[in-house]
């Protein structure tokens, strides 16, 4: 009979350790796409230089399968604070297309749904904690 606990304890273990690795996944839901091509975030710590293109501390990208929102489901993401940026490259150039003064050419977006008026935010005004209580983030892409 102990052989039976001990799988079943085992069982209830992995059990466990499944539903916890699940409920602090990082979700991502962005809105406004107005195509399928692809989806690139930067994610910043503090010391890195938001929102340089080139220096950040991780990116992730995909492809959405559809048009208006996407919902991304991340579980190799270290809890901790940062701040998002997001743009949708239209013409798979990996990069993101901007005009003379600057301004982006392709839908984009920071964490807070900050919308920038002359210059690109600041990392405080971006800046979200990811953690067990808090693990659900929306992102609406500026066009």
């Amino acid at each position: 009979m102990k052989p039976n606990l001990f799988f079943s304890l085992l069982f209830l273990f992995c059990l466990n350790e499944t539903n916890a690795q699940s409920a602090t996944a990082f979700n991502l839901k962005i809105s406004n796409l107005k195509s399928t091509s692809v989806i690139r975030i930067a994610f910043y710590k503090k010391e890195n230089q938001f929102p340089d293109e080139k220096k950040f501390a991780f990116a992730k990208e995909f492809k959405p399968n559809k048009i208006g929102e996407a919902t991304l489901s991340l579980t190799d993401i270290p809890t901790g604070e940062y701040a998002l940026a997001v743009y949708q490259d239209l013409n798979g150039n990996k990069q993101l297309d901007t005009n003379i003064i600057g301004f982006p050419k392709e839908p984009f977006g920071f964490s807070q749904n900050v919308r920038p008026k002359f210059s690109a935010p600041d990392y405080d005004e971006c800046k979200i904690s990811y953690n067990a209580n808090n693990t659900s983030f929306i992102i609406k892409l500026i066009d």
